[in-house]
């Protein structure tokens, strides 16, 4: 094919294009990750609670992984995409829980025990909500050939995404700043 000056032409697959795709995706993850580090070093000023907070990711490939294996869907870049969003929604919940702790502590002057406790009680239904309207707004995609992957990886990653925050979330809170339950409770 004859083409214009200042063009050119190049046979590729898709596993190229894939490739170059998430090649340009990952140029940013370190960029990424520096804003949401800052973002939670000014929101909590301390380190701790920081790398309490992605200490919990991780984690949800527990929900990825099989899902994925399960559904027989592949790991494209589509699910890589949902992975990253999957990053910022367990971020956002775990936000939601170490702020009620924080402000449960500081404002109402619990005890630390007291403070974890109840603000796990608390935000069960708000982190239940938020999760699940994201998994049920997946499910039309699911059968989407394009955005299945994505879909899916969403839908099971933040599945055991919500019961890591609910459940080891507070664990980890507890286990990092030692908060033990009081003897008299």
């Amino acid at each position: 094919i004859d083409l214009p000056e200042g063009y050119r032409m190049r046979w590729v697959g898709e596993g190229e294009l894939q490739g170059e795709a998430i090649g340009n995706l990952m140029k940013f993850v370190p960029l990424t990750i520096f804003i949401i580090l800052a973002i939670l070093l000014l929101l909590f000023n301390s380190w701790r609670k920081v790398i309490l907070i992605l200490l919990c990711i991780p984690f949800i490939f527990c929900g990825i992984t099989p899902v994925l294996l399960v559904s027989g869907q592949p790991f494209t870049f589509m699910a890589i995409i949902g992975m990253m969003g999957l990053i910022g929604m367990m971020v956002k919940n775990a936000i939601v829980l170490v702020d009620e702790i924080n402000r449960l502590q500081t404002e109402e002057k619990q005890s630390p025990y007291t403070a974890v406790v109840e603000a796990t009680v608390s935000r069960v239904r708000p982190v239940l909500m938020a999760s699940l309207t994201t998994i049920v707004g997946m499910i039309p995609l699911v059968t989407d050939p394009m955005y299945s992957s994505m879909a899916i990886t969403i839908m099971g990653g933040l599945t055991v995404g919500t019961i890591i925050t609910l459940v080891l979330l507070p664990l980890f809170y507890a286990a990092m700043f030692h908060i033990k339950k009081p003897v008299n409770a």
